[in-house]
């Protein structure tokens, strides 16, 4: 009876170090410079091609006079670069970052942050604007 107990453990033992070597192996291959991309990769011709292409303008304003929050994103992309920008406000700080993002990587370009006041300032009569653009379509609406 003995033996058996101790077979059963060397058993559960070797499958949970076998799960956990399986588990660590399983990360995606982690770079020294912090970027996502494999080292190793590169994008074939056809992904290259349409990265070249890709042309997009988008913008989105959110001002939340209910809970007073605001939020805002634009950004523009030209082939292999991208310029940005997202802001949003909580009633204590407006943050605002803006990025690029080429052949480099991506990359914060500067940070702004603006004190606001000592907190939101519900209003439960107030209103929330929604205003998005993107692709020749804007979407602007309001909720009461």
């Amino acid at each position: 009876m003995f033996k058996v107990q101790r077979i059963k453990r060397i058993l559960i033992f070797q499958l949970i170090a076998l799960s956990l070597i399986a588990l660590g192996s399983a990360r995606p291959p982690q770079r020294e410079d912090g970027l996502s991309t494999p080292p190793n990769y590169s994008p074939n011709p056809y992904e290259l091609e349409q990265n070249r292409a890709a042309r997009y303008e988008f913008s989105s304003n959110i001002e939340d006079h209910i809970q007073d929050q605001n939020q805002q994103r634009s950004e523009i992309r030209n082939g292999l670069n991208v310029e940005g920008s997202y802001s949003y406000s909580d009633g204590f700080y407006r943050r605002t970052v803006y990025y690029e993002a080429d052949d480099k990587g991506f990359r914060v370009t500067k940070q702004d942050i603006e004190p606001l006041a000592n907190g939101p300032k519900i209003n439960l009569s107030g209103t929330a604007l929604v205003d998005n653009a993107a692709h020749g379509t804007h979407i602007k609406y309001k909720v009461q």
